[in-house]
């Protein structure tokens, strides 16, 4: 029993890595409030799971608002642009998917390519200025081709993304029976699972950005 709750024990590790999930997706709420910041709030968000992922020391709260106040001006200005961006991508595949042309099926797919490729960019330059800690301009142009390389990948991460939004699916008991989940995990189970996914694709390509504090 003692072995089970030690704090080597494969279930201490799972309880703590819950923990440290709820204090996040938490956190990412709250920071979110003002929406023009849910760009820096994902960031901070990145940082957290990029850090639990490599093991680098404790996560904290403390941590994580840290990497906010760091990046919240950069990736706050990218979140809004690309937002922006993205809006007017969406409003004009629904318009070509309501038009009667020939056409319409293959214009409506190319701006959900258009779409696909510009989420590609921004969580690349979200995951970069969560390692980094500040933009370059080299930054914009290495995402746009790594988002263009790695098209598939960010499909499955354009999914993964959206997929906090399947809440407003849900009917309203059913909402209501999940709201602690939604409070506690809903956004950074699936922002941890793109994060793992973000560095399997970064390291290789920034393997700098991707060495543990100690091997520095």
């Amino acid at each position: 029993m003692k072995r089970l709750f030690s704090q080597d024990s494969n279930l201490f590790r799972l309880l703590q890595m819950l923990m440290n999930l709820a204090i996040m997706n938490v956190l990412f709420l709250l920071t979110s409030i003002p929406v023009i910041t849910i760009g820096a709030a994902y960031t901070a968000l990145l940082s957290c799971a990029f850090d639990l992922l490599m093991e680098e020391g404790e996560f904290s709260a403390k941590f994580f608002l840290k990497k906010f106040r760091m990046i919240w001006k950069p990736a706050s200005l990218i979140g809004i642009i690309g937002f922006i961006v993205l809006a007017i991508l969406s409003h004009h595949a629904v318009l070509f998917f309501r038009y009667e042309s020939s056409v319409r099926l293959i214009a409506a797919g190319l701006y959900i390519a258009l779409f696909i490729w510009v989420v590609g960019i921004l969580i690349c330059q979200f995951a970069l200025l969560a390692r980094k800690g500040c933009w370059e301009k080299a930054m914009l142009k290495d995402s746009a081709l790594l988002a263009l390389a790695k098209f598939p990948a960010f499909i499955v991460i354009l999914l993964l993304t959206l997929s906090p939004l399947t809440v407003f699916m849900m009917s309203a008991s059913f909402l209501i029976s999940m709201v602690p989940v939604v409070i506690l995990f809903w956004i950074a189970c699936p922002a941890f699972v793109c994060g793992w996914i973000m560095k399997r694709i970064l390291e290789k390509i920034y393997p700098n950005l991707f060495k543990k504090r100690d091997e520095e």
